[in-house]
């Protein structure tokens, strides 16, 4: 078995100098998470595939959080974590490998998604999400390119990096994420409450799966957040009456007014 893992991994693994950690022979880089590269790696004992990040140990200060909720989420579509290994100069952490990549080049491949499979993506990650609610966490960095796919196309949700414990009621006061993906009273400055603006990151996400695009998309950076705060968005022909609906409701200005986890699955859009 170790022997044809090996001969499997052979032509990635190949790509360039192999280097041991652990025990992990590690091969090309395969993404990059949002303080390091993530390399392909095979465990030199059981032959399991798996994925290691790459982390210098100076801004291990800064992963502290990510490490401390991947150890205690465990979840089937949330990247689990395996292992920690620490070296003179980096920090590897070792997570299962998904090897279908990120939703993002699974999307730019298609152009979008038909509203069959995209109710399947978008139901993995929303329970996903919901779970990390259920646990205290919200993620704050929803965006396709942290969204990963396993062999079999189930959605992985990964990089952990902004994600921060909550109370019912608590708000929030750091701006992070990615400013196609942040809600309007994020990018205002205004302190926020976290579950909400994850569930508008679901509805940017949801646009983009079914429409191809962002919502509010424009080169210049100060015109998007001011289309945010507008809220004005195009809804192409294509999209059910049933999906319009879901959308406006997740992508409403006033966090108080968005469903929660629990309503968008009572969504009529779930029940076509």
């Amino acid at each position: 078995q170790l022997a044809s893992a090996y001969q499997e991994l052979g032509k990635e693994l190949a790509s360039e100098k192999l280097k041991v950690v652990g025990g992990y022979t590690i091969g090309r880089v395969i993404g990059e998470g949002s303080f390091g590269a993530v390399h392909i790696a095979i465990h030199r004992g059981t032959g399991t595939r798996c994925a290691i990040k790459k982390i210098p140990k100076t801004l291990s200060s800064q992963i502290t959080r990510e490490i401390h909720h991947h150890r205690r989420l465990h979840h089937l579509h949330i990247v689990q974590l395996y292992e920690i290994i620490a070296t003179e100069t980096h920090i590897w952490l070792v997570t299962e490998l998904c090897s279908g990549g990120e939703l993002f080049d699974y999307l730019v491949e298609r152009g979008r998604i038909l509203e069959g499979e995209a109710r399947r993506l978008f139901g993995e990650l929303t329970v996903a999400v919901g779970y990390m609610h259920d646990q205290g966490v919200v993620h704050r960095d929803l965006k396709l390119e942290n969204i990963l796919l396993d062999g079999d196309l189930r959605v992985k949700l990964a990089d952990l990096g902004f994600a921060r414990e909550w109370t019912k009621g608590k708000l929030l006061e750091t701006h992070c994420g990615t400013t196609g993906y942040a809600s309007p009273e994020m990018l205002s400055g205004k302190r926020y409450l976290g579950v909400e603006t994850d569930v508008w990151s679901l509805g940017i996400i949801l646009y983009i799966l079914l429409c191809g695009g962002l919502p509010f998309d424009h080169d210049d950076e100060r015109v998007m957040k001011d289309l945010i705060l507008k809220g004005e968005y195009e809804e192409p022909e294509w999209l059910s009456h049933e999906a319009r609906s879901l959308i406006a409701s997740l992508l409403r200005q006033d966090p108080t007014a968005r469903p929660s986890i629990q309503d968008i699955f009572a969504h009529p859009w779930f029940g076509l």
